[in-house]
């Protein structure tokens, strides 16, 4: 039975590496079609897409800005109403935490549409502030759990003990609350850094063609068939995944974030 699990897991890592071997030979044709293995063998389709190439480097600083600036607004959205929710429990903050966590389970494209009129209404359709609201709204969800797991994880007493030694709401915040959810905080970040990196429904309809990130510029490329440079593309994808999930897994409490119950340890 240990044999047949080893050979199972063996088998999927041979299925999920297949892939990424194959684009990551892709990316190193010399010319401008994809083939594997490749042809005339250079690492100039990464020097296009990081250095020299300003529709790839333009698509690629976009992105970058879409993806931190969502982060950063989904996690001062969802920090104040995961600690109402976790301090006071009141129907409001249910609300609150309800109708942020909506679009995520929305289909995507049903919030891209409704975004796209939305912002055509209000003057934002096009701009790149539209695009890191609209991953910022869309993606709340995920800072909103992992904060209310932190929140959730801190012992009642040590709140109890800053009260008896004086402390006032606000220090007990910043001394006790705060340093136990800063790891929660960070995992919700990279999260939403990594999901908006790779969304491309809701950014297509809010861009409305006026910029591109580079999900999209690899949609927009495919008009002239597929090149190596979406390759690298592709790999720049999976190693921002990787470096992502690598930093939550070493500053993040992984287990928990999980489901695990860390009651019975």
């Amino acid at each position: 039975m240990r044999i047949g699990g080893h050979i199972f897991i063996a088998l999927a890592a041979l299925v999920l590496a297949l892939p990424i071997v194959v684009v990551c030979g892709a990316a190193l044709n010399g010319g401008r079609s994809m083939f594997f293995p490749p042809r005339d063998p250079t690492l100039a389709r990464f020097g296009e897409f990081f250095v020299s190439e300003p529709v790839w480097t333009n698509a690629l600083a976009n992105s970058i800005i879409v993806a931190f600036g969502a982060a950063t607004l989904a996690v001062l959205i969802a920090w104040p109403v995961a600690y109402l929710l976790w301090s006071s429990g009141s129907k409001l903050s249910k609300v609150l935490a309800g109708l942020g966590s909506l679009p995520f389970a929305v289909p995507p494209i049903v919030i891209g549409v409704g975004l796209g009129f939305f912002w055509a209404f209000t003057g934002g359709l096009g701009h790149v502030w539209s695009g890191v609201v609209s991953h910022a709204i869309l993606l709340m969800a995920l800072p909103l759990v992992t904060i209310s797991i932190g929140l959730q994880s801190i012992d009642r007493s040590h709140l109890d003990a800053a009260a008896t030694m004086g402390a006032t709401e606000q220090i007990a915040f910043r001394t006790v609350v705060l340093p136990q959810t800063i790891p929660y905080t960070i995992s919700g970040f990279f999260f939403v850094l990594v999901l908006s990196f790779n969304e491309f429904i809701v950014i297509f309809f809010v861009s409305a063609s006026s910029y591109a990130t580079v999900t999209l510029q690899i949609f927009n490329s495919l008009r002239n068939g597929y090149t190596p440079t979406m390759a690298v593309a592709a790999i720049t994808f999976l190693v921002v995944s990787i470096l992502v999930f690598a930093a939550v897994a070493r500053w993040g409490d992984l287990p928990r974030l999980m489901g695990a119950d860390q009651s019975k340890n």
